[in-house]
């Protein structure tokens, strides 16, 4: 199978698995707003983002290192896994004295527990995930994707439909399907039989570690940028718009997802190569065929943001379609950002993914204190989308060093002109704007149609 067909054969099979189970998520949004207010709704999003600000620091990011290093023929599956286990243990072990100053924070303080469970139970339950696709078992990685979803819906229900529990069930019931799935992906995939104390190797938890400490940071500031514009819309603007804000950002998240699925799969094709010439020719046909489908993803969601809103959430929560042209733009170049950030993996220069996450996140917060005040929750949204094309420009400049990406620079700069165009009159609300927004979609979709049917044919081509 050439390279681009087992790309596609494995971004499918994970779309599959993700695309199908987030996207009942996604449409559960309307359920969500429609059994919670816009303050508690608001609040049960800032819970998980502080509790997923907590995950890197409890696993020491150590499931990033299983799957570098469990891709890695030359290493030892049972030492992998087995170190895995051990880091995320003894990480939970050591952040639990902490616990008193997350009591003080605010509003979070009377969800402490809560936020602990959660965070104990979503890194056992990446460190299954990452072991199974480490074995090559895609296909059970995308059934627990569905499997893990199912479970938060019923249990949502459950919770917060027939027991009233509120922001604690909603919580509770991602804590329970995450505890289900670890279950099930240990019975059917036997994981039980990769771990053991005697399979610890110095050397092994050594080079792991070394790969993994640096990303600490940066897997925090990855959080910073999703929930720092929460954060501060909700002390500055309020409970009410930080509420409408999240909402709308449920939206943008459908291309981050998207994307998510083919980071996942690239993963795999890009480990598994030490030809450079061939990686450089591999990321820059990719990359192209990438960036014009995200920019292609963006401009459809910004034209059909109104609808969009109208449709996921309750009529009271309709304003909110504001914030969604600049979340979405933002989000483009979180994509291609995180397409940038595979190469570090690649050359394991986590520290490089370290410094520059940290620029942007650092650059992200100060024009928060900026734009939040004078604009609200859309100077958030404009804060994040600076950052990231800050950050995208820093990681294509730098990551030339180890392997280059060309981009089509014209498409590039054509289709970001247009899309920058869109958002300004989607926001205008101009005459005859269903039309224009028609126009300029079609626009972007024409540009990047050449390198889009240049992917089709390398994945149709035999081999």
């Amino acid at each position: 199978m050439n390279p681009y067909k087992k790309l596609m054969s494995n971004t499918a099979i994970f779309a599959i698995g993700t695309f199908s189970s987030k996207l009942l998520v996604f449409f559960m949004t309307r359920y969500y707003t429609a059994v919670l207010t816009a303050d508690d709704f608001g609040l049960s999003n800032t819970i998980t983002m502080a509790s997923n600000i907590l995950l890197p620091i409890a696993s020491v990011t150590i499931t990033d290192a299983v799957i570098r290093f469990g891709l890695d023929k030359s290493n030892n599956k049972h030492e992998v896994f087995s170190t895995g286990l051990f880091a995320i243990l003894i990480g939970f072990v050591i952040t639990l004295p902490f616990a008193p100053l997350v009591n003080m924070v605010g509003y979070l303080g009377d969800y402490t527990a809560l936020m602990y469970a959660y965070v104990f139970a979503a890194n056992l339950q990446s460190l299954c995930g990452q072991c199974v696709r480490t074995r090559g078992h895609v296909k059970l990685y995308a059934f627990d994707g569905i499997f893990r979803t199912i479970s938060t819906i019923i249990l949502n229900i459950i919770f917060l439909s027939a027991f009233h529990l509120g922001i604690t069930g909603y919580v509770l019931s991602v804590i329970c399907a995450n505890l289900l799935s670890i279950l099930f992906l240990t019975a059917i995939d036997g994981l039980y039989r990769f771990i053991h104390i005697r399979a610890l190797n110095r050397s092994t938890i050594v080079n792991m570690l070394r790969y993994s400490i640096p990303l600490i940071p940066s897997k925090i500031c990855v959080y910073i940028y999703s929930s720092a514009d929460s954060f501060f819309i909700l002390y500055m603007v309020g409970k009410r718009a930080n509420g409408l804000y999240n909402t709308a950002h449920k939206i943008p998240t459908l291309l981050i997802l998207v994307s998510g699925i083919f980071i996942e799969a690239m993963q795999i094709s890009a480990f598994s190569s030490d030809n450079r010439k061939e990686q450089e020719k591999f990321f820059t046909r990719v990359g192209n065929v990438y960036q014009a489908l995200i920019f292609m993803f963006a401009s459809g969601i910004i034209m059909t943001s109104k609808l969009s809103m109208s449709i996921i959430a309750a009529p009271s929560y309709y304003e909110g379609w504001r914030f969604i042209p600049l979340l979405i733009f933002a989000s483009a170049f979180a994509c291609l950002s995180n397409f940038q950030n595979i190469i570090y993996g690649v050359v394991k220069k986590s520290v490089s993914s370290l410094t520059t996450t940290l620029f942007g996140a650092g650059m992200n917060i100060l024009l928060n204190f900026i734009f939040v005040p004078k604009w609200g929750a859309n100077g958030a949204a404009f804060a994040t989308l600076i950052s990231y094309i800050a950050m995208f420009l820093v990681r294509a400049v730098h990551t030339r060093r180890y392997l280059a990406v060309h981009w089509n620079i014209p498409r590039f700069s054509g289709t970001f002109l247009l899309l920058c165009l869109q958002s300004a009159l989607m926001l205008h609300e101009g005459a005859f704007w269903i039309p224009v927004q028609i126009l300029l979609f079609l626009l972007i979709t024409l540009i990047g149609a050449k390198d889009i049917l240049a992917g089709l044919s390398k994945v149709l081509k035999r081999g």
